[in-house]
């Protein structure tokens, strides 16, 4: 009896100098954290954007119909985002619908509802929104401010009429809160004709020529800031996966460094 129980002690020796040895290594997960990313947009095309990256999300302007493409728009931007953030996950927010060969978009007021939904109902970590508001609406622009308060990154595109209307400044990318994203030229060696600029644009990265997928899901190019924008949350998203505890003013930064090293 007495010699099992000094087996027993050594054993539970052994195990305590294991667990205090200093060279052996404790076992850490290595999986990143999961990002969630709102995609505000025209929805998903479930042919192109795989189910393992697709949550449930919702669909603004007809809340009892899926969330599936009838664009093509939100799609090319999940596409943009998955091939620079493969493990990120997306929320299909629909702000737009193609009917009646045109394009109808939800009120101001439910557009704000979706910033502050994308926060609080669909707890997404960034905001991707490429919809553009020539005027400063206070709901939205509260919207913005809400989420930025809540840790959560609004990446927006900056609008792509400058040859036509040099001026224009849209909204949410237009706000102080909001990561605003011009295009640059298939070189990124200039801004795009057609990008949007000013001091109130943050950061620019290639919009021309971009490939993204299309509703069918083949692939082909387009250009615009809307896929600008897309890299741009892609790069965040991969900053946050690696860095879970940083604040949005960090990752803000970050992302901003990032995707100014491939600016020739």
């Amino acid at each position: 009896m007495k010699k099992i129980i000094f087996i027993i002690l050594i054993l539970l020796f052994i195990t305590a100098c294991r667990a205090e040895d200093p060279n052996i290594e404790p076992t850490v997960s290595e999986e990143p954290k999961e990002v969630r990313i709102a995609v505000i947009d025209t929805g998903f095309s479930p042919k192109a954007i795989p189910a393992e990256n697709t949550l449930p999300g919702k669909n603004y302007l007809y809340p009892e119909l899926s969330t599936d493409d009838t664009y093509g728009h939100g799609t090319a931007i999940a596409s943009i985002i998955l091939r620079h953030s493969p493990k990120a996950l997306l929320v299909p927010l629909i702000s737009n619908v193609f009917e009646d060969n045109k394009i109808r978009q939800v009120d101001n007021e439910v557009f704000a509802q979706m910033i502050t939904e994308a926060v609080d109902v669909y707890n997404c970590d960034i905001i991707n929104i490429s919809a553009g508001l020539i005027l400063d609406k206070e709901s939205v622009r509260k919207a913005c401010e809400y989420a930025y308060e809540k840790g959560v990154l609004i990446v927006a595109s900056a609008g792509n009429d400058y040859d036509i209307n040099p001026g224009a400044k849209y909204y949410p990318a237009g706000y102080e809160k909001v990561l605003a994203v011009g295009a640059l030229n298939i070189d990124g060696t200039k801004i795009a004709d057609f990008s949007q600029r000013g001091d109130w644009v943050d950061v620019y990265a290639v919009g021309e020529d971009v490939i993204i997928g299309t509703l069918s899901g083949n692939e082909r190019t387009s250009s615009g800031s809307s896929y600008s924008a897309a890299k741009v949350t892609a790069f965040a998203a991969n900053i946050l996966m690696e860095n879970p505890d940083i604040t949005v003013e960090e990752l803000w930064k970050m992302t901003v460094e990032e995707i100014e090293k491939e600016i020739p």
